[in-house]
């Protein structure tokens, strides 16, 4: 019950404050800055969430398979699986200061903006693409995803917030946008629920494999997992058009 409980006060904490806002040139999001926030010096990090998407993709991908990380960030992700599961992985992320620390892991790196679409042409094949708390941030999800598609063998696994959490719902309650955001407001593009994800993905004529709800306010995350559930993790197999 402390878990539950100091969860909970946390949520009901930010129901009325705002992060400190920290722009860059002419109010751009200073993507240097939100890493700097959510890492500070720390050598490559393992965050619970991370963990628990980690582990949720080792019980979907085959050992040994081939994987291309998008906004890898530090690697520690990518380093997770190779040591559980022998993967060939690659991380792909536009921070050079981050992806130095996946270097370090041993892990092969691309420095590239994954919402330049010419850009993600030019990757190479792999059994698998994972895009944890990327396509959020992205203008244009569905063109991203569907050229994925044609890059992954297997399938795309991938998370976002799960913007139906009963915290996000009290914030709009109280007059105040679902709070999603570290250092910059425009963060984050767009938004979803558990239902909202469902109709999006299957919009497009792919086919939805998985749709797992994680982490959020513990015991009742398990009774209503769409309203007490903070993060959706969903598997894509191999494009399939109508």
């Amino acid at each position: 019950m402390r878990k539950f409980f100091s969860k909970l006060k946390g949520d009901l904490k930010q129901l009325f404050g705002y992060p400190d806002c920290q722009y860059g040139v002419e109010f751009t999001v200073d993507y240097a800055a939100y890493w700097k926030r959510r890492r500070g010096d720390r050598e490559a990090y393992f965050s619970p969430w991370q963990k628990i998407r980690a582990d949720r993709t080792l019980r979907i991908i085959e050992p040994g398979s081939s994987v291309i990380d998008l906004g890898c960030g530090d690697g520690a992700v990518l380093g997770y699986l190779k040591e559980q599961a022998n993967i060939s992985g690659i991380g792909v992320d536009m921070d050079r200061r981050m992806l130095d620390k996946a270097c370090q892991l041993g892990i092969e790196t691309i420095e590239m903006d994954i919402g330049d679409i010419e850009k993600i042409k030019t990757l190479p094949e792999t059994d698998y693409i994972l895009g944890f708390e990327i396509f959020e941030h992205i203008p244009n999800p569905e063109r991203l995803l569907c050229h994925l598609m044609s890059k992954a063998r297997k399938g795309i696994i991938f998370s976002v917030p799960n913007t139906g959490y009963y915290a996000h719902r009290l914030r709009l309650l109280f007059g105040k946008f679902p709070l999603q955001w570290i250092v910059h407001p425009g963060e984050h593009l767009r938004f979803w629920t558990a239902r909202d994800m469902k109709f999006w993905v299957r919009s497009m004529g792919l086919d939805l494999k998985r749709l797992i709800l994680y982490e959020g306010l513990p015991v009742l995350n398990k009774i209503s997992s769409s309203l007490f559930s903070q993060g959706m993790i969903i598997h894509i197999a191999k494009y399939v058009r109508h």
